[in-house]
């Protein structure tokens, strides 16, 4: 058994190297940059050439500034077997970066007055008070502060298609400590419980899915999808990376956050042992290249679309919750509460690390920048920095080991533009000051 896995470990590290030494000859990188962020197309594409970006994946990176689209880059391969590159179109599964759009949802609703932070779910959602929870608010749900991050039984592909089944035993669930004085990560019921809050509320009676596509998706132009179309499966890439090679698991030493996990779970010390248990199929790697999975609705997880989406979602965001054509995502003043509504961060049942979360979205700091979004397993990162009037997004198809944002594929990247952000407004700044003298 160990010379099987020592053997599949030294063809994948073999595997690995030579493609790296492929792409090093003939990286295939495309998209556009505006003037000022040529520097971030060139260490997109360098991250290729150096092994950053594995071979046997690929990537897509973007970036909206001031309400316009600055950062297009894509590269690598959709499907490495085939030799398929990575298109323009092409798009990837965002696992939690998913419940960045989720949250939205949910920040819409409350922006109509059809749900408030203070009141209870319970209120919407009559059945939701068993077992301990007629006092959850749906400000604690949203920032995973319910206690509900795993269910009484485990939640299958079968419940996902039977919206009333899976409200049942969501409502009958109880929390696994008192709701309001901890949080712990609701990792695959977040989307779950805001998507049976929403029926509840929505005039419609839609789901998440089906919210978030006649809402956000289709006025918008946002090309991402809760609940694949069958049709446009062709476009997906392929998921390939950590979880098919241990030798990539040992990265993980070099970064504190991720290794800090790696050890609660190892020794036990963390609910994430019983919330895999109970999630079952949502955790399953090879269920998330299955067209028939892929078209099921799951908000925590399992969102499908590009980095040009999500970035684009999150520009609007940070440019007050509209485009520069005037078209309102949310009212004036209801992206503010993002931060005004936040936190000190406290450390997480589920991570075992201090983090912070604000009406769904997780909160970063860089560099001194507030920023609001969601990371996602295997190295996705979308937020937005209002300050900067910013909205980024990473995707990738090689699943890597972090999942908190801190993947050094998009911390580089990240880095970089935030440096030509900063140039262009000095360059701007001393424009004007020459107009002034002269």
């Amino acid at each position: 058994m160990m010379m099987s896995l020592y053997n599949n470990a030294l063809f994948s590290w073999f595997t690995a190297h030579l493609c790296a030494w492929w792409n090093q000859k003939k990286p295939h990188i495309h998209g556009k940059v505006k003037p000022g962020f040529e520097p971030v197309a060139k260490l997109f594409s360098d991250n290729f050439k150096t092994g950053l970006e594995s071979c046997t994946g690929g990537s897509a990176f973007s970036v909206y500034h001031n309400g316009l689209k600055v950062v297009d880059l894509w590269g690598g391969f959709a499907d490495t077997d085939v030799r398929q590159f990575w298109k323009e179109d092409t798009m990837t599964v965002a696992f939690s970066a998913t419940k960045g759009m989720a949250a939205l949802c949910m920040l819409m609703l409350i922006d109509r007055g059809l749900l408030d932070y203070e009141n209870t779910v319970a209120f919407y959602w009559p059945e939701f008070a068993q077992n301990g929870k007629k006092n959850i608010t749906v400000r604690m749900l949203l920032n995973h502060e319910a206690g509900l991050a795993s269910t009484t039984r485990p939640i299958s592909q079968k419940l996902l298609k039977d919206h009333d089944a899976l409200g049942q035993i969501l409502a009958e669930s109880p929390p696994q400590w008192v709701p309001g004085t901890a949080h712990g990560y609701h990792a695959f019921t977040f989307g779950l419980y805001c998507s049976q809050l929403l029926r509840r509320v929505d005039p419609k009676h839609r789901t998440l899915g089906q919210f978030f596509r006649e809402e956000v998706a289709e006025p918008f132009d946002i090309d991402f999808h809760i609940g694949l179309p069958l049709e446009l499966n062709y476009r997906v890439a392929r998921l390939t990376g950590a979880l098919d090679n241990p030798l990539k698991l040992i990265s993980i030493l070099s970064d504190s956050t991720s290794w800090c996990f790696a050890w609660m779970f190892v020794t036990g010390r963390t609910i994430i042992s019983e919330v895999l248990h109970k999630s079952t199929d949502l955790v399953k790697f090879r269920k998330l290249i299955q067209p028939e999975a892929r078209a099921l609705e799951n908000p925590s997880a399992s969102g499908i679309g590009t980095a040009r989406a999500i970035a684009k979602v999150y520009g609007i965001l940070a440019n007050g919750g509209q485009t520069l054509q005037g078209q309102r995502l949310l009212s004036e003043g209801m992206v503010g509460r993002i931060f005004s509504e936040a936190r000190s961060p406290t450390k997480d049942k589920f991570f075992c690390v201090k983090s912070s979360f604000s009406t769904g979205f997780f909160l970063t700091v860089f560099e001194g920048n507030k920023q609001f979004g969601h990371p996602g397993a295997g190295g996705q990162q979308c937020l937005a920095d209002p300050k900067q009037n910013l909205g980024i997004a990473y995707l990738s198809s090689h699943f890597s080991p972090f999942g908190l944002g801190n993947d050094p594929r998009y911390l580089s990247i990240q880095k970089e533009t935030y440096k030509c952000v900063t140039d262009l407004e000095a360059n701007f700044s001393g424009i004007l000051s020459e107009q002034k003298s002269v």
